[in-house]
C-alpha cells in the first residue's frame, strides 16, 4: 500500500470547503471527498491506495455555501502509485489552478507548447524516478512547475535556501528536465536536516548570464510557518517522498507575438497553377521566419464546390466542415506522368500571368487533370497502406462527403431536396452505396483520392511551419451551406427554415443575410456538442490556432426568416422578447398596425416615383382609400425576387422597403392580427416611415422598449449561454481560440472571453464603443489580436485614400503628426501605424500582407482597390485577390523590406528570445 497525503492551500469563505475527486479511492468523480482544513488555509486529505494501482486522475473543487461548485482549471491531475515506494507516506503539495489562469487557458494551446516554444532540440532525459533508494535521513523531493513559454535558448532552474538547492546562489541553481515540457521536473534527495526550506524557479539562458526570477513570495513557506515540518505520521511509516506540484511559473511579463494574414488562394508562387496551393505555405513560412513572424493566418479552406462557378470562391460557405477544397492541391506533387506535367506547365504559363484568380478556369483545368491522375493511380490504391489508413481514420465523415459529391454531380445540384429517394440519407444507405462493390464506387474512390492528397499536402506544410516555429491559424466559419453534407446527414442539428446574418453595421445598411441555416443548439447540447467536437478535432490536425468567425453568434445569432433576403427583418436568437403586457403598459394596443407593413399612397410616391401607379396595380391591394397591403406573391423579400419579371427589377428595392416598413416583429409561429404574446423591435426602427408617422409619445415608449431589448435585458441570459457553449468549443481541441467580436457587441462578451482565455479582435477603425472614432492601440487588452484591416475591409492604403476626412484625423490625433495628411498612405505613415500596433499590449499583432507591403515603395504601387478581398454587402462577390508579386521574388529581391519588418517586430519585443 501507499499512503497518499494531498495538501493544497486555498483561502475559502465561511461555509465553503475544498474537495478532491477522481478515480477510485479519490472520490470516484461523482462523489467528491471534503478535505480537512488546517491552520493557514491548508487543506489535507489522507488516503491509502494499492501500490500496484494504475495512474489515478484527480482534480480539486470548492463547494460553496450557496450550493455552487467551483472547479479548478486545466487538465486532470495524475498520480501513479505504482511509481511510488510501497509501504510509505507520500505527501503531495498541489497548487490550485485557477480556471482562468494562463496555463489553464491560452498558454495550454499547441501554438505555444508545440510550435513557438516547442522544445524541438531538447535531448533531456526525464526526471529521476520516485521509487529509487533513498537514505533514511533524506527525503526524496520532486519539483514540478509548468511553463509553456520558455525560449528555446533558455531553461528553468531551481534555487533555494538550503545547501542542496544552492543557498540562493544563482550559479548553484539546479536544472530541471524539459523532457516532458511544458512540465519541467527535478527529482533529488534532500537531507532532513535541511528542512524546512524555501525556494524559487528561475529562467536562465544557455550562457548562464541572464536570469529571470519568478515573481511573488518564496515558495515552500507553506510547509510550516512555525519552522517545523510534519514529515511523520502516527498512522504509518515516515514520509519518504514529497511532491511539489507548483503549477505555473510566475512570469514577470506577458509574451507577445506577430503574424501575417493572407488567404491561401492569394499566394503567388512559380509552383502554383493560377491560385495559391498548400505547398506554397512552406515558402511563405520561409519568408515569415526572415521577417520574425510566428503566425500565419488564413481564410477557410473547406470544400465549397456547390455551384461549380465563381460563386464557389466564397470560402465561408462550406459544402462540408471536414473536407478540404481540391483547388488547393498541387498537381506536380500528385504525379510524375510526363504528359500531365507538360500540360500543367503549359497552363501555368497562362494562368500565372493573370493579375487575379480565374477561379472557374483554374477549377476546370484542375478537375480534368485530377481525373486523369486518378485513372493512373487508382489500381494501386487498394495496396497503398497510407491511403487505406487515411480512409479508415476518416470514416466518420469521408464516405458521406464522397457520396454527396457523387449525387451533386449526378443530379446537377446540391439541393438534396431534389434528389428523389436520396433526399433523406441514413448511415445504412451511406455504408451500402460507398461499399467497394457498389456500382458508383469509382466516383466515391475519386473523392477519397483527392482528400487523401489534400490531407498529405496540408499536413506537410503545417508540420514544416511548426518546425520553423510558425503557427498556422485557421478560420472557423459561423455557418455551413444550406445544402451541404452536414445538413443532409444531420438536418436535426439545424433550423433549416431560418438564416444566419448580421444586423446593419459599417459594412451594410441593410444588414447581412449569409444564407446559412442557424443551429439547433438545444439539440446539439444533448450529445455534448459532438458535431462541434468532430469539426474542431478535424481542424486540429492542421492548425495551431483558429479564429471563430462571428463569435457573437455563440452568445446569440442574428436569425432571419428563410423567406427574407436582407438582414433587416431579423432578430436575436435567443433573446428575451417584448411581452404583450409591456406593450399594453406602454399604451400600445394596435399591434397589427406595428407588425404589418405600413403602406400609404405617399410611400408609393417615395419609393417608386412616377411608377407608383404601376406598383399599386401590380404588387398591392388597396383595402381602403390610400391604404395598401402587399399581394401574397410579393409579401416577402424572397417572393419579390422570385416573382418579379426581368422588366420589373427596378421595383425590387422599393418593394423591399415596403416589406421592411414595420415597427415590431412577431415571434415565430404566432399568428397575425392581434394574436401573439411575444414581439421584437425591428432593427433601426426610427428609420422607418411606420415609426416616424406615430405620435411622439408612442415613439418615446417604443424607443424605451427598443433600448431595453437591444442593450439591457439580454446581458445575463447571453452571458450564461456563452459560458455554456464556448467552453465546449474551446475544450474540443488544443488550438488557441481567437474570436472575431465585431459589430453590435454585448457588454457580457469581453468578460466571458477573458474568463475562458479566448482572444478578442481589435481593429483600429472599428471600435466597439460608438463614442470613440478610433482605437488607440496602447489601450488594447492583452487577450486580443490587433490588426489594421480584415478581409472584409479596404486595406490601410485603400481606406486612407477613400476617407480623407477620417485619415486626416487619425494622422493628427492618433499618429500625432502635424499638418496636412498626405493624400496617399505613404510608407512612413504605414510604418507609424504598424509601429503603434506592434507596441500595443495585444498578445498577437497580425496584419494583412497587403498592409505589410505598404511599408515598401516598390511593393505598394498596386491600386489599393485591387487589394480588397471581399465586399460584405455583396453576397455574390467574386473572391479572386492574388498577390501581385511571387513569394520567390519577395525572398530574392525584397530583403530590405523584410529586414525592416523584422526590425519592427524585434524592436517591439514580439519575439521568442
Amino acid at each position: 500500500m501507499v499512503h497518499l497525503r494531498f495538501k493544497i492551500h486555498y483561502a475559502t469563505a465561511f461555509g465553503s470547503n475544498v474537495c478532491i475527486t477522481g478515480d477510485n479511492e479519490l472520490g470516484k468523480w461523482g462523489e467528491p471527498v471534503t478535505m480537512t482544513h488546517n491552520d493557514g488555509g491548508l487543506w489535507v486529505y489522507d488516503v491509502e491506495v494499492d501500490s500496484k494501482s494504475k495512474a489515478l486522475a484527480y482534480k480539486y473543487l470548492v463547494t460553496e455555501g450557496n450550493g455552487n461548485t467551483l472547479w479548478e482549471g486545466g487538465e486532470n491531475r495524475n498520480i501513479d502509485p505504482s511509481a511510488l515506494p510501497s509501504d510509505s507516506v507520500v505527501e503531495v503539495f498541489d497548487s490550485w489552478r485557477d480556471i482562468s489562469s494562463p496555463e489553464a487557458t491560452y498558454f495550454a494551446s499547441n501554438i505555444f507548447r508545440e510550435v513557438v516554444f516547442g522544445r524541438h532540440e531538447s535531448k533531456a532525459t526525464k526526471a529521476a524516478p520516485l521509487n529509487g533508494k533513498v537514505p533514511a535521513d533524506h527525503v526524496l523531493a520532486r519539483f514540478e512547475v509548468v511553463c509553456s513559454t520558455v525560449s528555446p535558448n533558455c531553461r528553468i532552474y531551481l534555487s533555494g535556501s538550503c545547501a542542496t538547492l544552492g543557498r540562493w546562489e544563482a550559479n548553484q541553481a539546479l536544472e530541471l528536465s524539459d523532457a516532458e515540457a511544458p512540465y519541467w521536473r527535478l527529482t533529488l534527495p534532500i537531507p532532513r536536516s535541511e528542512l524546512p526550506f524555501s525556494y524559487k524557479y528561475v529562467i536562465v539562458d544557455d550562457t548562464r548570464n541572464k536570469y529571470r526570477w519568478e515573481q511573488g513570495d518564496n515558495r515552500g513557506n507553506f510547509i510550516s510557518k512555525s519552522g517545523t515540518i510534519h514529515f511523520n505520521t502516527s498512522s504509518g511509516p515516515d514520509v519518504k517522498v514529497v511532491l511539489f506540484n507548483d503549477y505555473e511559473f510566475r512570469f514577470p511579463f506577458k509574451w507577445r507575438g506577430a503574424g501575417v494574414a493572407v488567404p491561401v488562394f492569394s499566394l503567388r508562387t512559380k509552383n502554383g497553377l493560377g491560385i495559391g496551393e498548400f505547398p506554397d505555405i512552406e515558402l511563405l513560412v520561409d519568408w515569415a521566419v526572415k521577417a520574425g513572424l510566428n503566425m500565419i493566418q488564413i481564410l477557410p479552406i473547406s470544400d465549397t464546390t456547390v455551384f461549380k462557378d465563381y460563386r464557389d470562391s466564397y470560402p465561408y460557405s462550406a459544402l462540408s466542415v471536414h473536407a478540404l477544397h481540391p483547388v488547393y492541391l498541387n498537381l506536380e506533387a500528385m504525379t510524375d506522368d510526363k504528359a500531365i506535367l507538360a500540360e500543367v506547365a503549359a497552363k501555368k504559363q497562362v494562368l500565372n500571368k493573370l493579375k487575379e484568380i480565374d477561379y472557374e478556369e483554374v477549377t476546370k483545368v484542375k478537375q480534368e487533370l485530377f481525373k486523369r491522375i486518378f485513372e493512373t493511380k487508382k489500381a494501386a490504391l487498394e495496396k497503398d497502406g497510407k491511403f487505406q489508413q487515411f480512409v479508415k481514420e476518416n470514416q466518420e465523415w469521408l464516405p458521406a462527403y464522397a457520396l454527396f459529391c457523387h449525387f451533386r454531380d449526378h443530379y446537377g445540384t446540391t439541393d438534396f431536396s431534389k434528389w428523389g429517394e436520396n433526399s433523406v440519407i441514413t448511415k445504412e444507405k451511406i455504408t451500402a452505396q460507398t461499399d467497394p462493390k457498389s456500382p458508383i464506387y469509382n466516383s466515391i474512390l475519386f473523392s477519397y483520392f483527392l482528400q487523401f492528397h489534400l490531407d498529405k499536402q496540408l499536413l506537410h506544410a503545417t508540420q514544416y511551419a511548426a518546425q520553423k516555429r510558425v503557427g498556422i491559424k485557421g478560420d472557423l466559419p459561423i455557418g455551413v451551406n444550406r445544402f451541404s453534407v452536414d445538413t443532409w446527414v444531420a438536418p436535426h442539428l439545424f433550423r433549416m427554415n431560418m438564416s444566419t446574418g448580421a444586423p446593419p453595421d459599417a459594412f451594410s445598411d441593410d444588414g447581412q443575410n449569409w444564407g446559412f441555416p442557424t443551429y439547433a443548439w438545444e439539440v446539439m447540447a444533448k450529445d455534448g456538442y459532438a458535431w462541434w467536437k468532430s469539426r474542431l478535432g478535424q481542424m486540429q490536425k492542421y492548425f495551431h490556432a483558429f479564429r471563430i468567425d462571428h463569435i457573437l453568434g455563440f452568445f446569440r445569432i442574428w436569425e432571419i426568416p428563410g423567406n427574407q433576403v436582407t438582414g433587416l427583418l431579423g432578430r436575436f436568437n435567443p433573446s428575451i422578447p417584448i411581452w404583450r403586457w409591456e406593450l399594453n403598459n406602454a399604451g400600445i394596443q394596435d399591434v397589427d398596425r406595428l407588425c404589418s407593413p405600413y403602406i400609404r399612397a405617399h410611400h408609393l410616391n417615395l419609393y417608386f416615383g412616377n411608377q407608383a401607379n404601376y406598383a399599386a396595380e401590380h404588387f398591392l391591394d388597396e383595402y381602403q382609400p390610400m391604404c395598401y397591403h402587399l399581394k401574397p406573391a410579393y409579401a416577402t423579400e424572397k417572393s419579390v425576387v422570385q416573382n418579379l419579371t426581368k422588366e420589373e427589377q427596378s421595383f425590387k428595392t422599393g418593394l423591399f422597403r415596403l416589406i421592411q416598413n414595420v415597427v415590431l416583429l412577431r415571434h415565430d409561429g404566432e399568428g397575425s392580427g392581434q394574436a401573439g404574446e411575444r414581439f421584437y423591435p425591428r432593427i433601426d426602427v426610427w428609420k422607418t416611415p411606420s415609426f416616424q408617422e406615430l405620435d411622439s409619445g408612442l415613439q418615446e415608449n417604443i424607443k424605451r422598449l427598443y433600448i431595453s431589448y437591444f442593450y439591457e435585458r439580454q446581458e445575463e441570459e447571453w452571458r450564461q449561454i456563452g459560458l455554456e457553449r464556448l467552453p465546449a468549443i474551446k475544450n474540443a481541441s488544443k488550438m488557441l481560440v481567437c474570436g472575431e467580436d465585431l459589430g453590435m457587441v454585448p457588454q457580457c462578451v469581453e468578460p466571458v472571453l477573458n474568463q475562458l482565455g479566448i482572444l478578442g479582435l481589435r481593429i483600429q477603425r472599428m471600435p466597439a464603443d460608438p463614442k470613440i472614432e478610433f482605437y488607440n492601440p496602447a489601450d488594447y487588452q492583452y487577450l486580443s489580436v490587433c490588426t489594421t484591416s480584415s478581409h472584409d475591409m479596404p486595406t490601410l492604403r485603400g481606406w486612407w485614400e477613400d476617407d480623407r476626412v477620417r485619415s486626416q484625423r487619425i494622422y493628427n490625433d492618433i499618429l500625432t503628426m502635424f499638418g496636412e495628411a498626405p493624400y496617399y498612405c505613404e510608407p512612413y505613415v504605414t510604418q507609424s501605424v504598424l509601429h503603434q500596433h506592434f507596441h500595443s499590449p495585444s498578445m498577437w499583432a497580425i496584419f494583412p500582407i497587403q498592409d505589410f507591403m505598404g511599408l515598401s515603395p516598390e511593393l505598394s504601387q498596386r491600386d489599393p482597390k485591387e487589394e480588397k478581398i471581399n465586399e460584405p454587402a455583396n453576397p455574390l462577390h467574386y473572391w479572386r485577390y492574388r498577390m501581385h508579386v511571387g513569394i520567390e521574388e519577395i525572398l530574392e529581391d525584397h530583403s530590405k523590406w523584410t529586414e525592416l519588418l523584422h526590425f519592427l517586430v524585434q524592436s517591439s519585443g514580439r519575439s521568442i528570445n
